[in-house]
Order: structure tokens, then sequence, then C-alpha cells
């Protein structure tokens, strides 16, 4: 662990061991997340809380606001969505696998976390591609090719909207839309609980309801694709892994290692509540922590050869979910199935996969994600 200083004279420490990530994890009465999860950047009081969204918050209050839609995520409740799911992941390889160049992002990744996400939430299939616009705009905005920097007066413009960006608008008027429709006809999906279920003793207000929703596509649906981008990439540069994932059965623990080896969240912050020591360093109240995940997904201590990618590794304790604490990833059950049923599928209907040109990836810190990923899928 150690500390590393910013422009502005702040600083942050680096978290990069599995150990320790784990215990900053878990220890969420010493390492808050009303800091800000995903930047270094301090935002005023009034501004943080106008952005919040459930990962900017601490238990009892992140407790209430996940238990709306819990019950949705659970391994039980995603494993009757396998018979569906397993026919949208063939039919996307199948219209894919036809042995010329493709992009692999646009016509497999991009295409199976939103529309399976959309189904669960209840939000109109149409939507799905404007979603996945609007999530590269607010996620990937320090990429020149999702449009230019916010001048100033534009930054301060919005400065009150989740990122700082005024895609989120676009984000928040189909949630309106929405919940105007399940509060007049409510139905038994995920929106119509987030509309009229209380948390913490009252419902959400329309603010809080715009925020969730927009937590929950965007986070929903670019980890997930980013994980699928980088497993194709994977098995295109390990030809040897590909031959194993064929084998009956391999696909389980095929899809921890592409959730090991990817890695889309590269850290999450947390913010120290109290003076406490942690690896042999005192840690005082208000120092921002990063929680490396990519780091210790490649801690020595607790994998066999982590330079390696190995579809039949079975000691894969990774952190990509977070794995410790309150704030373990809601939609761990549902990216595991969608990647197990990916690499069974792909085992069963392709006959290699194949590098058809150069890989671009975003431009990012927070995310490690590809934004073109050219292919051949025989």
């Amino acid at each position: 662990m150690s500390w590393w200083p910013l422009r502005d004279g702040d600083g942050f420490w680096a978290v990069a061991l599995h150990e320790d990530v784990l215990a900053v994890s878990r220890d969420v009465a010493a390492f808050s997340s009303r800091g800000g999860v995903v930047s270094y950047e301090d935002l005023p009081a009034e501004q943080a809380d106008a952005r919040r969204t459930m990962l900017e918050e601490d238990p009892p209050r992140h407790t209430a606001l996940r238990a709306l839609v819990n019950r949705d995520f659970l391994p039980r409740q995603v494993a009757r969505r396998e018979v569906a799911l397993r026919r949208l992941v063939a039919d996307t390889i199948d219209r894919a696998a036809t042995g010329a160049p493709l992009d692999a992002v646009a016509t497999v990744a991009r295409q199976i976390p939103i529309r399976l996400l959309c189904g669960i939430l209840g939000v109109p299939g149409e939507a799905a591609d404007d979603l996945v616009r609007w999530g590269n705009e607010l996620i990937g905005q320090d990429d020149p090719e999702y449009g230019p920097p916010l001048p100033a007066a534009e930054r301060a413009r919005w400065r009150d909207l989740p990122f700082g960006h005024p895609s989120s608008l676009r984000v928040f008027e189909l949630a309106r839309s929405l919940r105007r429709e399940r509060l007049a006809r409510p139905r038994d999906d995920v929106l119509t609980r987030m509309a009229i279920m209380e948390a913490g003793g009252r419902r959400l207000s329309g603010a809080e309801f715009d925020r969730y929703f927009l937590m929950l596509v965007v986070a929903g649906n670019e980890t997930t694709r980013h994980a699928i981008s980088a497993g194709l990439l994977a098995l295109a540069e390990h030809p040897d892994q590909w031959d194993l994932l064929r084998r009956p059965g391999a696909a389980a623990a095929a899809a921890e290692e592409v959730l090991r080896w990817s890695t889309p969240i590269n850290f999450h912050r947390r913010t120290a509540t109290r003076d406490v020591e942690l690896r042999g360093r005192r840690i005082r109240r208000g120092d921002k922590l990063g929680m490396y995940y990519a780091s210790a997904n490649r801690d020595e201590r607790v994998f066999d050869h982590p330079p390696t990618f190995d579809v039949t590794r079975r000691r894969n304790d990774h952190l990509t979910f977070g794995k410790a604490g309150p704030h373990f990833c809601l939609g761990a059950s549902l990216a595991r199935l969608e990647l197990r049923l990916l690499l069974e599928e792909l085992a069963a209907r392709v006959g290699g996969v194949e590098l058809a040109g150069p890989v671009r990836r975003l431009r990012s810190n927070h995310i490690n994600g590809l934004k073109e990923l050219p292919l051949r899928l025989s």
C-alpha cells in the first residue's frame, strides 16, 4: 500500500493487495462510500448529494435502497431466466458467426447485457441502443471519441448531474416516463417495485428514482459488456485456452477466469471516517483510498501464475464483484450466468475465434474496456 499525490496537493492511498482490498471492503464503518466511489475529486456536500446513487451510500440507507430490487438479482431468480437468456445468446452468436470480420463489441458484447437488463427492469427493448449510447457518453467521457471535453461553463451548468454530464438528463427523461407508467399501471417488475415500495420508511422521490435507474442501467450494462469483450479477446489471443474451453463442463470455471482476467472496474474509492491502521500505515480521518481490483486479482499470494489466462483455474478467489461487504455487486449472479452461457454457446456453435484487426481500448482510468474488437467467428 502506498500514498499517491494528486496535482492539487491532495492524494490517496492505493490499496493493491487482495487481503487489504477485502479488509477495506468489509469495514464500511471505517471506510465510507459517501465521499464518492469513481473519482478522487471531493465535491461540495450539496453537489455530492445531488449526484448520489446507491453506490455512494453507506448502511443503513444503502441496505434499504438495495432491498428494493435485491430479490430480482438473487441466484434463484436469475436461474429462472436461463432458458430465455440462452436463446438470446445463441441467436446473437449465430448472427455473428459468419466467418467474416466483425466488431465483436458491437455485435456480441453490447447486445447481450443490455437486452437482458431491459427485460429484467421492464424497459422497452427499443430503448436498448439509446441506453448503450448514453452509458458510453457518461462512462467514457474522458475518451475523445465520445465527445469533446465539456468547456468550463458547461461543466458548471451540469455539475449537479451524475458524472457531471448532460447525457444523464436523457436517462432521466426515460426514467420519468417509465415511473409515471408504473404508478398508473403497476406491473410485476423491478421498475414497479422501485416506484411504489418504501425504502427506509418512504418511497423514492422522483430525483432518487432517476438516479437509481441510471445506476442500474449503466452499472448493469457496462461492466458485463466489457467482461465479455475482454473474454473474447483473451480466447482469440490464447488458442490453447479455446481448445480447453471446448471440453464438457469447462464453461463455469472459464467464466470465473474471464471475470478475473478482465476486471472491468479498475478501482473503487473509499474515504476513511476515522484514524485507522492498515498494512502498518496510519490512515487518517478524511484520507481517500483506492481499492485496485485489477491488482488484487493478480496477487501472487492468492493466485497461481496470475499473469496467465487459464480457463481451467480452480483457485480463483477474484474480487471483480467486490466479494465482501454490503457493496458486493448486485448483478454478480446475472453476470456469471451471462458469461457461462456465452462460453457454452460459443464452444458449441463456433469453430474458432480469431483476431481480424487492431483492438481499440476505452480511454478511462476507472473502466477497463474495449471500444472495438475485430474478430472472425468461424
